[in-house]
């Protein structure tokens, strides 16, 4: 039976990683790969001048040390299905091994974060402490350490039936201390945090020698992290598995007023159902939201006018790329079915949509870069050119597109 419980997680490990093959194709593209470039060039350039010259009076390490906390808090993946509680009841006792290997891909599917964050945090410690980094060879060990054993607590703690909110709050808070002692103070004393863990898990190892398999709570959690992923692909291409939500945002309500009752007619409607979608709906609004952030932060962040201006651009270009995929959610879903119109107005009022976004973010943009380079501000009318010449490319596409389905 434990060749059996093994095989079925690398079955199912084997169904997920091609699943996710067959989706990075879309999410990899050429546009995209491009952004990433990009970005990555920008950030070691930016990183690399404000090492020169680093705030003082400034507590990294504390800093760091949340950070690095809430990253190394790996979720635990079991690849568990709805019908496994069913099915798989029967066969309880050698769920061990199963779990055994979920840990194991747990951390290995998350472990590449810490590297990157190992690396980038380098520099930035040898410069503060004066070439040395014999502390931060501790702290690095620390950040491959904590989060397996991390994982090791999650499962007993579940499987004992405690809260997942409290178990967070529990490593936040080892994590961050044995960090911080590790950056701070550069004591071998960090080393506490791994043996508190070590000790809590062994504690509850040892009161979980009765306790039934978690299934509804590992099977919930899973899913909840397939969603996630779901959700990030989808503003790529399209995802058949998804579920839709909606969010009340409150203060949003001033861009929603219902139209008069002139605007109740074909010419307007998909206008409306664009924005109230955009603005109610609750995967495409955050994820755009967070690339307008990470731009914004960019910006203020490099002292370039050239670099920030070609970032701002950029963003732009992504952010309007990526809504191709929200016009398709929209215009081949249940509206068209209970009011017909031309695809004509359909396109005409995601156009519209498009242009109140693009206009929105671009004054964000210019704000933004006004205030870091006030001498070049005029320049920052190239992000509405990059976001007309942008809305113009998907807008003729979008009705290629249609004309070919026509057909």
């Amino acid at each position: 039976m434990t060749r059996d419980a093994e095989q079925l997680f690398k079955t199912r490990k084997r169904e997920i990683n091609k699943e996710k093959q067959y989706y990075n194709k879309f999410i990899f593209n050429g546009h995209f790969s491009l952004f990433l470039v990009i970005m990555l060039g920008a950030f070691i350039l930016g990183y690399g001048d404000w090492l020169k010259s680093i705030p003082k009076h400034i507590n990294y390490s504390i800093i760091v040390s949340i950070f690095v906390a809430i990253t190394s808090m790996f979720p635990l993946r079991t690849l568990l299905k709805d019908a496994d509680k069913l099915f798989l009841l029967p066969f309880e006792s050698h769920m061990r091994h199963y779990i055994k290997q979920s840990l194991i891909y747990s951390y290995v599917s998350r472990i590449w974060i810490q590297i990157i964050i190992v690396i980038i945090l380098f520099p930035l410690f040898y410069v503060i402490n004066h070439q040395s980094f014999g502390f931060y060879i501790l702290f690095a060990i620390l950040m491959f350490i904590l989060p397996f054993l991390g994982l090791l607590l999650k499962w007993q703690w579940y499987k004992y039936q405690l809260e997942s909110w409290s178990l967070h709050i529990l490593l936040f808070i080892i994590y961050t201390s044995g960090y911080y002692v590790a950056l701070d103070t550069k004591s071998i004393a960090s080393i506490t945090s791994v043996l508190v863990i070590i000790g809590l898990t062994i504690l509850l190892q040892y009161q979980n020698k009765y306790q039934l398999f978690p299934w509804e709570k590992m099977i919930k959690s899973e899913q909840q992290h397939h969603m996630n992923y779901y959700k990030f692909v989808n503003m790529f291409t399209d995802v058949k598995h998804l579920k839709e939500t909606a969010v009340r945002r409150s203060y949003l309500d001033p861009i929603l007023n219902i139209p008069k009752y002139k605007k109740f007619n074909e010419n307007h409607m998909y206008l409306f159902l664009f924005v109230r979608s955009f603005a109610r709906g609750k995967d495409v609004f955050n994820i755009i939201l967070r690339l307008v952030i990470i731009a914004l932060i960019l910006m203020f962040w490099l002292h370039q006018p050239a670099i920030t201006l070609i970032i701002g651009s950029l963003f732009m270009y992504i952010i309007l790329l990526q809504m191709a995929q929200f016009y398709t959610q929209q215009a081949y879903g249940l509206w068209p079915q209970v009011w017909p119109v031309p695809e004509s107005k359909v396109i005409r009022g995601y156009e519209q949509f498009l242009y109140r976004l693009m206009f929105m973010i671009a004054i964000l943009f210019v704000i933004v870069y006004t205030i870091s380079f006030p001498l070049y501000s005029y320049f920052g009318l190239l992000f509405f050119l990059v976001g007309w010449l942008t809305i113009r490319n998907v807008i003729k596409k979008l009705k290629y597109q249609e004309t070919l389905l026509r057909d």
